[in-house]
């Protein structure tokens, strides 16, 4: 007897994945829809050139620093001496070159030069002390708000600092603010080496499986330090940024402000494009995301609190997105 199998070998139709569209775009299209609704409301002063380039200088400092936390939290580490970091850049730099007669350039590179080395340590306490990065760099962030307002005494640098310095938060180039090109060329730079290199691929490798990586011959504890390391140039250069924006050092609450929004920006990109991977391209959408809201809300002349509400309410979308994915695919 021959059986009819044209049921079986018909095949389906194809069916629209809505949840799946939604949980990798859905972002992004967040994103649309609050341009054309801040365009709306605000037609002469929100969609002009001025204000995104008032936009992209806002997000530069908070682009540079999620940036470098990405690179961490590719890799499973959670970066919490973010906001102490950006402080203590903010802080080091203007004291070298107020104390001594050193060129721009070198005061910033020392400085740099710093944070990678306290990075480096906070990774070494990782991997060769088994502590969790969570609580490493918690208390490393602890102790470098403690030793900034140590040697600072609490008082803020206003005077010695060279005009040269200041071109770094306040200057531009053809137009484009000196602290936006800073931005897109870090992102670049990871982008690529995060998406393009043995290094990159290692720490993806790291994160998704570290005790697999680990039996195939990867040295995963040499990892946590480079990347941590990174983290903490990153967030440095952003508080080197800010100095040079206020025109001083101030040894506290410089940071604060930027911890929770880099969390944030990275988490809201781990729900685009590639739901539940942290990624140079979705933390830039995060930020973006961000910065939109902020713009629009103040050009609307909405109270601050209702700020922090929506990212707050944004971000929970985000991740409660990035977790119906992953249900569905286990």
């Amino acid at each position: 007897m021959v059986m009819n199998t044209d049921v079986q070998m018909r095949p389906q139709a194809h069916q629209i994945d809505i949840a799946g569209w939604f949980g990798r775009y859905g972002t992004i299209l967040s994103l649309v829809l609050l341009l054309v609704v801040f365009s709306a409301l605000e037609p002469r002063v929100f969609p002009t050139f001025a204000n995104l380039v008032n936009v992209l200088e806002q997000i530069s400092i908070q682009g540079t620093i999620s940036a470098g936390l990405t690179i961490c939290l590719i890799m499973g580490l959670y970066d919490l001496s973010i906001a102490a970091m950006v402080t203590l850049g903010g802080y080091l730099c203007p004291l070298l070159l107020m104390g001594t007669p050193l060129p721009v350039p070198l005061s910033i590179a020392l400085t740099l030069l710093v944070a990678a080395a306290i990075g480096a340590i906070n990774g070494a306490i990782v991997s060769y002390m088994g502590i969790s990065a969570f609580i490493a760099t918690l208390a490393m962030g602890s102790i470098l708000t403690g030793s900034v307002l140590g040697i600072s005494g609490s008082k803020s640098i206003v005077s010695g600092i060279p005009d040269s310095f200041m071109v770094i938060g306040q200057g531009d180039i053809a137009g484009i603010p000196v602290a936006v090109i800073i931005m897109l060329l870090v992102v670049l730079l990871f982008w690529v080496v995060s998406e393009h290199t043995q290094f990159g691929r290692t720490l993806c490798a790291i994160g998704s499986n570290a005790e697999a990586s680990r039996l195939a011959g990867i040295a995963t504890k040499r990892y946590p330090p480079a990347a941590l390391s990174i983290c903490a140039v990153c967030s440095a250069l952003g508080g080197v940024i800010v100095s040079s924006t206020l025109g001083a050092g101030r040894p506290e609450n410089i940071g604060d402000p930027y911890l929770l929004n880099a969390f944030a920006s990275v988490f809201i990109g781990a729900s685009t494009l590639r739901p539940g991977r942290f990624h140079i391209l979705g933390t830039m959408v995060g930020v973006l995301l961000i910065g939109v809201i902020d713009n629009g809300l103040s050009i609307l002349g909405v109270a601050t609190f209702w700020q922090y509400i929506v990212q707050g309410l944004l971000l929970i979308s985000s991740l409660f997105a990035s977790g119906i994915l992953k249900l569905r695919k286990g």
